[in-house]
C-alpha cells in the first residue's frame, strides 16, 4: 500500500485525482490543523496505481492554510485551492513551486470547498465559513453568482454530474440545500441529520437524483432529492463524525467515507449489510478521500496524521513508510502571475479582509 508523508505538522485536508487520467494526485495540507499557520499543495504521482512508491512532483507553499483543492477541467496544469482568510487561488502547478495566476476572495472566513463544474467546465463553486456560496468564471475571474441562505458555515458545495446548473450544499446549520444557479434562492432545504452539522455531500455519478450526505451524527445517508421524507439508506460504520463522502465513478453502489474515528469505510449499497470494508491505517482524523478515475478499486486518503495513502480495495493493508526520500526544503509562497492567457483571470490584489470568523476547529 503506497504511502506519502507530508511535512511535519501539516495535516492533510483534501486529496483529488487528476481528471486527465493517470495516477496523479493533488493533496492539500494545513499547518497546526488549519487553526493558525500556512498551507501546502502537493502534486504526487503513484506509478502503477496502488503499487510502488508515491513520488513527489511539486510542492507548492501557501501563505494561508489550504482546506480544499480541485483540478481544473480546462487545463491539466492548473488547480484551484480554497484557503484561509477567504482566499481562492488558481495555481499553475506545471512550474516548480507553483505560480498563482489569479486570486479571488470571499469577504472573510475559511474557504472549505472548491468544486469545478464537470459538465459545462466553465465555472467553479466555492463554499466558505462566512456562510456564502459563490460561482466563478475561471477564465476571467468574474463572480457569476453569490448565495447566502445557510445560517452556518458551508462545508461543501458540489455540482450535479448531469445538470450543469444544479448545485448541492451542506452546512453547519444542519441542512443541505439544492440550487439552480439561474435562480436567486435555493430550490429546497432539508434537515437531513436531525439538526446535527452536515459535513460533506456528493452526488451519485450514475443517478442524478441521488445525493449522499454525512455528518457529525456518524451517519452516511443516501437521498432521492425528489422524495426527501426519509433517506433511501442510512449507513452506519463510523464511531465519530464523518468528514467526507465520495461516490464511486465506476459503480453506482459504492460509497467511500472518511471520519474523525481515524477510519476510511467502504459501503456497498447492493449488499444486505452495506458495510463492506474498513481501513484503520491513519492515526488521526481522516479528512480527505477520493477515487481513482482510471483504476476501479483504487482510492486515496489523507488526514491530520500528516499522511496520505493509496489503497487497493480488497487487498491486504501494508504501508510502505520507509521508501520515501526526504521532502525538499519549503520554498517561499509562489508569486502571483500576471493576468491574461486561457486560465489566467485578473489578479485581485490582497486587500485586507474583515476580521476573521472563529477558528475552524472541527467537531469531534
Amino acid at each position: 500500500m503506497p504511502s506519502f508523508a507530508l511535512h511535519p505538522n501539516f495535516g492533510g485536508y483534501s486529496v483529488q485525482y487528476s481528471p486527465y487520467g493517470g495516477d496523479r494526485l493533488a493533496i492539500c495540507a494545513s499547518e497546526n490543523f488549519g487553526v493558525q499557520g500556512t498551507g501546502k499543495v502537493y502534486i504526487v504521482n503513484n506509478p502503477g496505481g496502488g503499487e510502488g512508491n508515491m513520488v513527489l512532483e511539486n510542492c507548492i507553499p501557501a501563505g494561508e492554510a489550504v482546506f480544499d483543492i480541485c483540478w481544473s477541467e480546462l487545463a491539466p496544469t492548473h488547480l484551484v485551492a480554497g484557503c484561509g482568510d477567504g482566499v481562492i487561488k488558481v495555481i499553475n502547478v506545471a512550474e516548480q513551486g507553483g505560480v498563482v495566476e489569479a486570486v479571488l476572495r470571499h469577504p472573510q472566513g475559511e474557504v472549505y470547498s472548491v468544486a469545478w463544474n464537470p459538465v459545462s467546465k466553465q465555472m467553479f463553486a466555492t463554499g466558505c465559513w462566512n456562510r456564502e456560496i459563490k460561482i466563478w468564471n475561471p477564465t476571467n475571474g468574474q463572480l457569476l453568482q453569490s448565495f447566502q441562505e445557510h445560517r452556518g458555515e458551508v462545508y461543501s458545495a458540489q455540482w450535479n454530474p448531469k445538470n450543469n446548473e444544479m448545485l448541492a450544499s451542506c452546512s453547519g446549520d444542519g441542512t443541505f440545500k439544492l440550487w439552480d444557479i439561474r435562480q436567486p434562492a435555493s430550490l429546497l432545504t432539508h434537515n437531513g441529520h436531525g439538526n446535527e452539522i452536515i459535513l460533506s455531500l456528493d452526488w451519485n455519478k450514475y443517478d442524478a437524483n441521488v445525493l449522499v450526505t454525512s455528518g457529525v451524527d456518524r451517519m452516511v445517508k443516501m437521498w432521492d432529492v425528489r422524495r426527501l421524507q426519509q433517506p433511501l439508506l442510512a449507513l452506519r460504520g463510523h464511531q465519530s463524525a464523518v468528514r467526507r463522502v465520495k461516490c464511486s465513478p465506476h459503480s453506482r453502489n459504492l460509497i467511500l467515507s472518511a471520519g474523525y474515528d481515524f477510519q476510511l469505510c467502504l459501503f456497498d449499497t447492493d449488499r444486505p449489510q452495506p458495510m463492506a470494508q474498513r481501513y484503520v491505517q491513519h492515526k488521526e482524523f481522516v479528512v480527505g478521500c477520493d477515487w481513482s478515475l482510471e483504476r476501479p478499486g483504487v482510492v486515496a486518503s489523507t488526514g491530520w496524521d500528516c499522511m496520505a495513502y493509496v489503497w487497493t480495495l480488497g487487498r491486504p493493508v501494508q504501508a510502505t513508510h520507509g521508501n520515501q526520500p526526504p521532502l525538499p526544503p519549503c520554498p517561499p509562497p509562489p508569486p502571483v502571475g500576471p493576468a491574461g492567457g486561457p486560465m489566467q483571470g485578473p489578479v485581485q490584489g490582497p486587500a485586507p479582509a474583515p476580521g476573521p470568523l472563529p477558528a475552524p476547529v472541527p467537531p469531534r
